[in-house]
């Protein structure tokens, strides 16, 4: 009965509705990490190991509790990205000291304790995450049982410090780099940027890193210095929140593209530097074709669904120093600095042609069923041609694209005269 129970609970997970494709990832890297954990199983632990894993585990433990608060709302904020922590301060300490099946335990210890009282990740994307963590855990320990004759345990040279070094970037690059494969295999649609995630947070996550070293220091040598590493993190964990509060007041929550007004602060910033530059600017403003005929006919979940692979259509075919927003509504905004009259008009043409060969499933009553023939209209103005200020130039923006509208939609618009 208890294991019918468990089947049941097992199937029911969102993974298997997941591409398959996704599915067969994800099995194939948590069979890979518990057979190279069972194969380092029979490693011989001390006494003084296990007083150590239990300083360990006791710190992860009082640091995660100290920070609660903080990660339930900065898990609120996050959006398709890499959720970056700072366990690694304590797994990567264990790597150092610890033989490897102790740490692994810590490793699992620690995504129990995040998933119970922290954050309610789904609990396939839990074991994911741990396994990629364990994978990264065994590539460190096989770089520091090659390079350090005393390993486990800390080197007393420069060059075992650059052993040390090089394990830790190897670890980050594992466990980075199989989550930021997980995002792109399941989420095509992802910008790389955005799955690869903002780079201070990663530099953060580095940081953790390093000072995991430091306390495998203090717990080999003096152990209750960990006490004044727990502040140390909590204003860490805090720098993070502040940084998503920053990301969130200038993002669209439905697109994650640019908001009205930081966007149109970005533009007037770049309207600036190309008056003193002598350079142009070019102006998108683009409007969804009937985008109210898909809310009324599939819902307003939809209707997000379909804002969703616009944004990401937009985002993915611009530069990366063009700025995308989300005007309002249905209609979005292109900043494209340094491009001429001629451009400006061949990239809203770009832009129209790869929208008009996306297509939005339409779940879940029919899984097949799909929002195909999307359009839309752009209105394409320049700076200084059009106007030498921002609001001149979304004057003349709009009045294009209402003429677009007006001469039968899936047009580009430019002042005062139809181009395409």
């Amino acid at each position: 009965m208890i294991a019918r129970g468990v089947r049941t609970w097992v199937r029911r997970w969102a993974l298997w509705s997941l591409p398959r494709h996704v599915v067969i990832f994800v099995l194939l890297a948590e069979t890979v990490a518990v057979v190279i954990t069972a194969a380092t199983a029979e490693t011989a632990i001390h006494q003084r190991d296990l007083v150590l894993w239990g300083i360990l585990a006791l710190g992860s433990v009082v640091h995660l509790e100290a920070v609660r608060s903080i990660e339930r709302v900065r898990e609120g904020l996050r959006h398709n990205a890499p959720y970056v922590d700072l366990k690694s301060v304590w797994t990567f300490a264990a790597v150092l000291v610890l033989p490897t099946p102790l740490t692994v335990a810590l490793v699992i210890l620690t995504y129990v304790h995040l998933r119970s009282r922290l954050v309610r990740m789904p609990i396939y994307r839990c074991i994911y995450s741990c396994s990629t963590v364990i994978l990264a855990t065994h590539a460190a320990a096989a770089v520091l049982t090659a390079g350090l004759p005393t390993y486990p345990g800390l080197p007393g040279t420069a060059a075992g410090v650059f052993v040390i070094v090089l394990a830790a970037m190897l670890r980050w690059f594992v466990n980075h780099g199989m989550v930021v494969a997980v995002i792109m295999l399941s989420s095509p649609q992802t910008p790389g940027r955005t799955a690869l995630g903002i780079f201070s947070n990663n530099i953060v996550e580095v940081a953790a890193v390093s000072l995991g070293a430091v306390t495998a220091l203090a717990a080999v040598t003096q152990p209750w210095f960990i006490m004044l590493i727990l502040p140390t993190l909590v204003v860490l964990h805090r720098a993070l929140l502040l940084h998503q509060y920053e990301v969130a007041a200038r993002t669209d929550e439905k697109t994650g593209l640019a908001n009205a007004v930081h966007w149109s602060e970005t533009a007037r910033l770049e309207l600036r530097r190309a008056e003193r530059d002598k350079a142009s600017v070019g102006i998108l403003m683009l409007d969804i074709d009937h985008f109210k005929e898909v809310n009324d006919t599939h819902g307003h979940l939809v209707g997000d669904a379909v804002l969703k692979v616009i944004a990401d259509t937009l985002r993915d075919a611009c530069r990366p120093h063009d700025l995308v927003g989300r005007w309002g509504g249905e209609e979005f905004t292109v900043l494209l600095p340094g491009v001429s009259e001629t451009t400006v008009v061949d990239v809203a043409e770009r832009l129209r042609k790869l929208i008009s060969v996306q297509e939005v499933p339409v779940p879940p009553e029919n899984p097949t069923e799909r929002i195909k023939g999307l359009t839309a209209s752009i209105g394409a103005v320049t700076y200084p041609a059009t106007g030498p200020a921002l609001e001149d130039l979304l004057l003349a923006a709009d009045k294009a694209l209402y003429e677009a509208k007006a001469n039968g939609r899936n047009k580009v618009m430019t002042v005062p005269h139809l181009t395409s």
